[in-house]
């Protein structure tokens, strides 16, 4: 399996931006890649900012290429982020944003998405906002390998 190099770090293997037979990506599925796969594109060329980036595949619900786009950024298996954006506290997702850099912009537009797939819906986005908000770069580098082993055994949990 080869890896592509798309603008400053964003990796992304073919597996994710292609139809895999075996498993039976679906329409929309295969549309969500299109999308991502345009937005990087625009990356790539110096079109986009990170954060515009970020955002535009929030508003696109593109979380295979959010979760691959925020792994790169933070060195975290893109399958541990994934955990994040599907977990019901916000927290998690909101560390890792804030230790990859994001900014409050694109951090609202993936909390907009994660509401819309019912994730994280127990808490206020203003509190989620809030968090995030108060939440430094540093500090949240210093919470993610916390982060991960939680998010690791959860994994165990699951089995």
């Amino acid at each position: 399996m080869s890896s592509t190099l798309i603008g400053d770090g964003y990796r992304f293997s073919e597996e994710i931006m292609r139809q895999e037979d075996e498993v039976g990506t679906t329409m929309a599925q295969a549309k969500d890649d299109d999308r991502a796969l345009a937005i990087l594109t625009r990356r790539a060329s110096g079109l986009l900012a990170h954060d515009e980036a970020l955002a535009e595949m929030a508003d696109a619900d593109c979380t295979v290429a959010i979760a691959a786009a925020i792994a790169e950024r933070v060195r975290l298996r893109a399958d541990l982020v994934q955990r994040a954006l599907d977990a019901e506290s916000d927290e998690p997702i909101s560390v890792m944003c804030r230790a990859a850099g994001f900014t409050m912009n694109s951090y609202s537009a993936l909390l907009r998405m994660r509401r819309r797939a019912n994730r994280g819906a127990e808490s206020a986005p203003a509190h989620a906002l809030t968090f995030f908000s108060a939440l430094s770069r540093t500090s949240a580098e210093r919470q993610l390998p916390r982060l991960a082993v939680d998010l690791g055994r959860r994994e165990g949990r699951a089995r």
